[in-house]
């Protein structure tokens, strides 16, 4: 079962989520893809998927691997405590604070902070 916020469609896993549907939440809320998961905890792809399907489950050390990469307690993970915060939520609260100061600044400053941004993404790709 899932819970979808107001200002973003991002899904939360409510306690009556599966195994799986928190697993996918936390992984996607980080960015991540079942290759991404897997390389960081020592499985194969095949094996986060059939974990997010409910077909399988991790062992013990794995799922700690899991907890651990997807910053989250193996409570959160799973469903024995909600989320402490909702997955990713933490650092976008950030941006949209600095998107929200920047918008109070005069449009002269705003156009160079554009700048900046533009070119710090253009360095990055």
């Amino acid at each position: 079962m899932w819970i979808m916020t107001r200002k973003r469609k991002e899904a939360i896993p409510t306690k009556d989520a599966t195994f799986g549907e928190r697993l996918r939440a936390f992984r996607t809320a980080q960015g991540l893809t079942q290759q991404d998961l897997g390389e960081m905890v020592g499985v194969s792809k095949r094996a986060v998927c059939a974990y997010e399907r409910n077909n399988s489950e991790p062992p013990v050390h794995v799922l700690v691997k899991v907890a651990a990469a997807l910053r989250v307690s193996i409570d959160e993970l799973l469903g024995r405590k909600p989320p402490q915060t909702a997955p990713g939520k933490s650092m976008r609260r950030r941006w949209m604070r600095k998107f929200q100061e920047i918008d109070q600044l005069p449009e002269r400053k705003q156009q160079t902070i554009m700048q900046v941004i533009d070119m710090a993404l253009k360095s990055t790709g």
